[in-house]
């Protein structure tokens, strides 16, 4: 059940939005998201611009995020919210097809894997892109799910490229099919609680 969609949503909660780790998405997890994407991005060091860009990125998102799946207006979603909207804007449709901000969102989580800044996410970027998230006692584990991830095309251009990457993370959240390779894109996946 690690690839089920609904696991696969509660992975994007809990590993890629809710930075804060309380359970639930709110204002603060991107303002969070903001400053550590500026960080990522710039290799630690800290540019004012990448900052308000992120910022606005990261503001944009959350807004959005709000309206779509703040249902009851509390100020936070809940795992179960989060699901609920992923269902009714995303499931079934492309990356074309998602919220603005989200697809801000996804271009921005490219630059942040794209460590060297070649266009590219290649297994060595994947790797790291893997173990900042979840605990792995062998790299094998990780290069498997790179390998089942990666299509010839891929390995033929040296990586996944910033519009692969967009495709893989739309599928990763909208198809319900636990064998499309898009279930790979975050590494093996273990079942969230």
């Amino acid at each position: 059940m690690a690839y089920s969609w609904d696991n696969r949503v509660k992975y994007v909660v809990r590993y890629m939005y809710d930075i804060d780790n309380n359970g639930y998405l709110d204002k603060n997890d991107f303002e969070c998201l903001a400053l550590r994407n500026t960080l990522i991005e710039g290799r630690g060091e800290f540019k004012d611009e990448a900052y308000a860009t992120n910022q606005k990125i990261m503001n944009n998102l959350w807004n959005e995020i709000a309206e779509l799946a703040d249902f009851n207006k509390d100020g936070e979603v809940s795992i179960d919210e989060f699901k609920q909207a992923v269902q009714n804007v995303c499931v079934g449709k492309g990356f074309d097809s998602f919220p603005v901000a989200f697809k801000s969102f996804i271009a921005n989580q490219f630059k942040t894997i794209d460590v060297n800044g070649d266009g590219l996410v290649g297994v060595d970027e994947y790797r790291l892109d893997c173990i900042s998230r979840s605990a792995f006692s062998s790299v094998k584990e990780i290069d498997d799910a790179y390998n089942k991830l990666c299509t010839d095309a891929d390995n033929k251009a040296g990586g996944i490229s910033l519009a692969r990457y967009q495709e893989l993370y739309a599928q990763f959240i909208s198809n319900p099919d636990e064998k499309c390779n898009a279930v790979y894109l975050f590494g093996p996946l273990k079942e969230v609680a």
